[in-house]
């Protein structure tokens, strides 16, 4: 996959899903899909528009991403997105109007672009028809929204349902399961003396997770592994701190510092407090159980 600065002369024939795409739900993904068809018809290379940082920070929104830029990355090139357009959501992109924003990616060799019903763009929020007017020589598609149960999907939603730990609709909505990547660092080691070893990892501070006990899975070396996920406090060691610990069962080698990823799958239970670490030694064995049957 190509990464090219927006703004940046690219002489590749492309059709272009316009969005910011925070994550890639199935309404993200019909979208791209459509861009793909007309890519395919006009000989051309899919590209996506997205911003290389946090807008709504930027916006004062105290919101986390549902997933990093790098992380998006990977979920992008999976999809099989030829070229990632990027700009950075700054002071001076705020103030690019609709049509500016246009013109610019119109210095591209545009062969068409795909849109969702509700898409706006620049600070003047111009809907999908001024895209349909202003870049009338080629053809546009828009999408209209993809629900379930009558309710739209979003990264709104996804975000609210993964807050409530509904993993198992989350993953539904998304093209793949909900992960995290992170740097294994060295912990407190009391997983270790329990029996219980954990990887400590390292997460983007403006990733969002939710907080309890998860069943998912990691590769190691080329295997798949079954995990529990611990995200949150230890209240039973009166830590207050948020971690991510995460015990990946039947791997016995060593992962400090390196880079892993780690899905999601099911909602073990809330974090809580034990009165020792026996009570502790048999809900993890429960949770275990919990884990290898799913």
């Amino acid at each position: 996959m190509q990464v090219v600065k927006f703004g940046k002369k690219l002489n590749t024939p492309i059709v272009i899903a316009l969005g910011f795409f925070g994550c890639m739900h199935k309404g993200h993904v019909q979208l791209l899909d459509e861009a793909k068809t007309l890519a395919k018809s006009t000989n051309s290379k899919v590209a996506l528009f997205t911003f290389s940082n946090n807008h709504l920070k930027v916006l004062g929104k105290d919101v986390k991403q549902l997933y990093t830029f790098d992380e998006r990355c990977k979920i992008y090139q999976n999809l099989g997105i030829d070229v990632l357009v990027c700009a950075e959501f700054n002071k001076q992109f705020m103030q690019t109007s609709g049509a500016e924003f246009l013109s610019t990616l119109n210095n591209y060799n545009l062969h068409g672009v795909v849109c969702g019903f509700d898409y706006t763009c620049g600070s003047d929020r111009k809907n999908s028809q001024f895209v349909r007017e202003y870049l009338c020589d080629i053809p546009i598609k828009v999408v209209d929204a993809v629900c379930i149960d009558g309710v739209k999907i979003s990264t709104t939603l996804i975000r609210a349902k993964l807050g409530e730990c509904d993993i198992s609709l989350c993953n539904q909505l998304l093209s793949q399961p909900f992960f995290f990547d992170g740097e294994v660092v060295h912990g407190r080691g009391v997983g270790n003396k329990l029996g219980f070893p954990t990887a400590n990892v390292l997460t983007g501070a403006d990733k969002f997770l939710p907080v309890g006990v998860f069943a998912g899975d990691t590769v190691v070396d080329g295997t798949t592994y079954k995990c529990i996920i611990n995200i949150g406090a230890k209240p039973t060691y009166d830590i207050d701190e948020p971690t991510v610990e995460v015990h990946v069962i039947g791997y016995g080698g060593n992962l400090y510092g390196n880079n892993i990823s780690v899905n999601l799958r099911k909602f073990l239970r809330p974090i809580c407090k034990f009165d020792c670490s026996e009570q502790l030694i048999q809900q993890l064995k429960l949770d275990m159980e919990n884990c290898l049957d799913d």
